[in-house]
Formats: C-alpha cells, sequence, structure tokens
C-alpha cells in the first residue's frame, strides 16, 4: 500500500495489488495437504461426537466449554486459567523455535487466502500475468467477459465467505444448531458482521491484515532470536548476482522468480523482513531455478539468523536454552492439565448464604434454621438426578421439589433450609456439612458453617475476681 501525500494537506491511498505467480515444488505441496487438512479439520470437528457430545464446543450463553467429551464450567477455573497459559506458552515456544512458519504454514487467514479464495480466483480470472494485464487498464477498457469475470468471483468469493462463517459459527453454537438457523436475531447480527469483515478480507485487504492489523508479527519480532527459523537468501553463496547472460558472478541470476511468488510482494534478498510469513514460495521458485541451470538447492533455504550463511544445516543442537524452557513448561502445564481432567469429579457442589433480612431464624421447637443456596453443576454428558441430605449428626437439611434433574452441562441452585439444636451453636457457629448425592450413588459433600445464637464454649473458664 502507497501512501501519497496531496497539495491539500490530505493522505491518498493507493492499493498496490500483489498478483503471486503460480508454482510447484515440494514446500508448496506439504503446505497444501497441509492447509486443506486444516479446512478439513477446522470443518469437521464440531460435527464429530466424543461421549455424546461435540468434540468442540464454545457455549457462550450456557458458560460450558465442550473439549474432547469433558465438560469445562466457569467452575473449573484452574482449566480455563491452564489451558490459557499453555496457548500462551505455545505462541512463545513455536516463534523462539519456528519463527512465523505458523504464519505461512497454518494460520487461518493463510490457509483461507490460499486454498480457498485464490484457487477460486484463478479459476475464474486466469493466471497471475493475465489478471495483472486485465487490473492495471482502467475499468472503462475492460470488456465485458472481464466485468462477468470479477462479478463471479465476487459471488463466489461471498459464497466462500458464508461456508467459512458457517463453519466457525459451528464451533460456538454446534451443527444442528445451525442448520436449523436456531440463532435468534443477535446470532444473525454476529453472522453478517463477521461474513462483512470476512468478504472485506477477501477483496481487500488479504496480505495487509498480515503486516498492518496482525499483532501477533509484532510479538513474533519480540520472541525470535538469532536460533529461530527464517526464510533467507544466503548472500555470501548468491552475491555477485549475475545479469542476462553474464557467466561471471554468483549463483543469483536476478530472474526475479522469488518476486514474483511472494504473496506479500517483497524480495527475500533483501534481508528479514516483517512482511515475511515464512511460506517458502520464494525457497521452492529458486530451487526450481537452480535445478535448471545445474547449481545446488538451498539458495534460498530455511535457516537461522546464525547460519544464514553457508552451509550449516539446522538441527536440534541450534535450539537454544529458552525455547527448551518452554518445551519444558510447556510439557509440565500439558500434564496438569491432563491430570486434572482426568481425576476431577462429575459433580461441583458449592454452598452459599441465601440473601435474606434474617441471618437465622429461631424456631418454635428450640432449633435454629439457616437458609442456603446450593449450587450443583452437572458436568456429566447427560442429564441426572440429584438428592440433598445431611452429612452431619443432629443438622436436618430440606429441600423441595427432590429429586431434582440437572441438565449435561448444567448448573442449578436450589433453595435449602438447615436447622440444629440451638444448644450445638458455639460462639455463633456450627460446622455442618451436607451432601449431594446422584440417582447412581456418585455423592460429592460440601462443608460450611451455620449461623446462630452466641453460646459460650464448653472450654472456656469462668475466672473469679
Amino acid at each position: 500500500m502507497t501512501v501519497n501525500a496531496a497539495s491539500e494537506g490530505k493522505f491518498l491511498i493507493r492499493r498496490d495489488w500483489i498478483y503471486p505467480a503460480d508454482l510447484t515444488g515440494r514446500f508448496r505441496t506439504w503446505r497444501k495437504r497441509i492447509g486443506y487438512g486444516l479446512i478439513a479439520l477446522f470443518a469437521l470437528t464440531p460435527w464429530i461426537r466424543i461421549g455424546g457430545l461435540p468434540a468442540v464446543q464454545i457455549d457462550l450463553p450456557g458458560r460450558r466449554l465442550l473439549l474432547l467429551g469433558s465438560i469445562f464450567t466457569p467452575h473449573d477455573s484452574w482449566a480455563l486459567a491452564l489451558m490459557g497459559l499453555i496457548v500462551a506458552i505455545c505462541m512463545f515456544f513455536f516463534a523462539a523455535v519456528f519463527g512465523r512458519v505458523w504464519c505461512g504454514w497454518a494460520c487461518p487467514q493463510t490457509v483461507w487466502m490460499d486454498w480457498l479464495y485464490r484457487p477460486i480466483e484463478r479459476l475464474i480470472e486466469g493466471k497471475a500475468h493475465s489478471r495483472k494485464k486485465m487490473d492495471s487498464k482502467p475499468p472503462s477498457e475492460w470488456p465485458a467477459s472481464w466485468w462477468a469475470r470479477k462479478v463471479a468471483k465476487y459471488v463466489a468469493f461471498a459464497l466462500a465467505t458464508a461456508f467459512i462463517v458457517g463453519v466457525f459459527l459451528t464451533w460456538f453454537i454446534g451443527g444442528p444448531r445451525l442448520l436449523h438457523g436456531d440463532m435468534g436475531a443477535a446470532g444473525w447480527g454476529v453472522a453478517g458482521f463477521i461474513f462483512a469483515l470476512g468478504f472485506l478480507n477477501a477483496v481487500w485487504f488479504r496480505e495487509q491484515l498480515c503486516t498492518y492489523a496482525c499483532p501477533y508479527a509484532r510479538f513474533q519480532g519480540a520472541l525470535m532470536s538469532d536460533k529461530s527459523l527464517i526464510v533467507a537468501y544466503d548472500e555470501q553463496r548468491g552475491e555477485p548476482r549475475k545479469l542476462g547472460k553474464a557467466r561471471e558472478g554468483g549463483d543469483c541470476v536476478s530472474c526475479m522468480r522469488c518476486v514474483q511468488v511472494c504473496p506479500a510482494g517483497i524480495d527475500i534478498r533483501d534481508g528479514d523482513q516483517l512482511s515475511c510469513i515464512a511460506c517458502a514460495s520464494c525457497v521452492d521458485a529458486c530451487d526450481t531455478v537452480m535445478i535448471k541451470i545445474g547449481k545446488p538447492r538451498g539458495l534460498i533455504r530455511y535457516t537461522t539468523d546464525r547460519d544464514a550463511t553457508g552451509p550449516t544445516p539446522i538441527s536440534v543442537k541450534t535450539l537454544g536454552s529458552r525455547s527448551l524452557m518452554y518445551a519444558a513448561i510447556l510439557a509440565l502445564l500439558s500434564g496438569a492439565l491432563v491430570y486434572g481432567a482426568v481425576t476431577r469429579s462429575p459433580i461441583t457442589v458449592a454452598v452459599a448464604r441465601a440473601v435474606s433480612t434474617e441471618i437465622f431464624r429461631e424456631l418454635p421447637n428450640g432449633e435454629v434454621a439457616n437458609q442456603l443456596t446450593v449450587h450443583i453443576s452437572n458436568r456429566a454428558n447427560s442429564a441426572h438426578e440429584f438428592v440433598v441430605r445431611s452429612g452431619t449428626e443432629g443438622v436436618t437439611v430440606t429441600v423441595p421439589g427432590l429429586p431434582w434433574a440437572v441438565d449435561w452441562g448444567a448448573e442449578e441452585r436450589l433453595m435449602a433450609f438447615v436447622s440444629a439444636p440451638a444448644e450445638r451453636f458455639v460462639d455463633g457457629r456450627l460446622a455442618a456439612m451436607i451432601v449431594v448425592e446422584r440417582e447412581d450413588g456418585t455423592e460429592v459433600s460440601a462443608h460450611f458453617d451455620m449461623l446462630g445464637p452466641s453460646h459460650p464454649s464448653p472450654h472456656t473458664t469462668e475466672t473469679t475476681p
């Protein structure tokens, strides 16, 4: 994008379009396989059922996360915190070790652009040089056939964007709800907003999103080191560059093929740049030329800043202590998450004092009553019935409407009335316990303090003046 200052003090923004040329090569082949694999994974994962539940669903209205047959609710704050830490450490680790390989190989922006939008563009409008030639002309000089191709492309882009939005929404509302259109006015509004952003990105922003808007590129600049993986030009081997049919000089023949295939429109020979997403398109292009002129591959290659020149290959030995530390922390956090998820109880119970004008009530039979709210969270993958009883001798628990049915992944609040003899209270408190039992015998207990009249402790001795 070029910005020119006008005489009136305003800015005229002119979009410099990039037309990456078609190419073949080993990295291109692997990127295509991985790209379409990721699209399939992204589209199919919410439809996969594990234990009767979606493999992944981020249920925001229900305040629950369904992950690989497990249900996580706000009561699992420890698990959610660990997941957030794991994602953060993964970002640090992959940036420190692999640089911007994520951006060029697995980022949704790159995957959808390279393996959905650009193939549609090539199919309808033709190869890069044909598109560039026609687009360089004023629209008034476009033939009717080119206008028809433009309209067809934008219609296809709209359909592709609608598909992407639908796939994205299945991660939040599930596939069946999406097919039935059961999203409500707010859901359709969110879908329309995401569609507008996605379509605008496909027809206008494209690589500019990576260069100017994505914060991860900036993070990577701070997280990478001289041992991080980058795509680099071997200046020692390539310079001085040959021009035309010149026979003397380095291995670079100035064919500009590396620039023509770059989706960011940069010249990798100018050094490492923020716009480079490490997709290796320039590597494939240069290797093809080197083979044709009888030179070894690798003039442009994956390497590190430390080994960018010369034949030194990258290996595990090039990893620094920081990368190994990230890997150790990642393994530790992942192990803790798996252990916690496997050993946690399928029922969560919390007891809170009900909001009331009375802290406690003294009953005519000499007992003291408290009103409590019992929170039952069912983290099983099916609905269950629960009963609540006392776990403390002499303490009575009364809950209307038992047994209480709780749907899978849901949380219910029950009103409980707890009573105990007044003489059992010491200093206005009585330690008690309630037990929540499922119909299959699984039970969970919760401790709480009843409040009542203040009686002196039996261990307190009076002193006589």
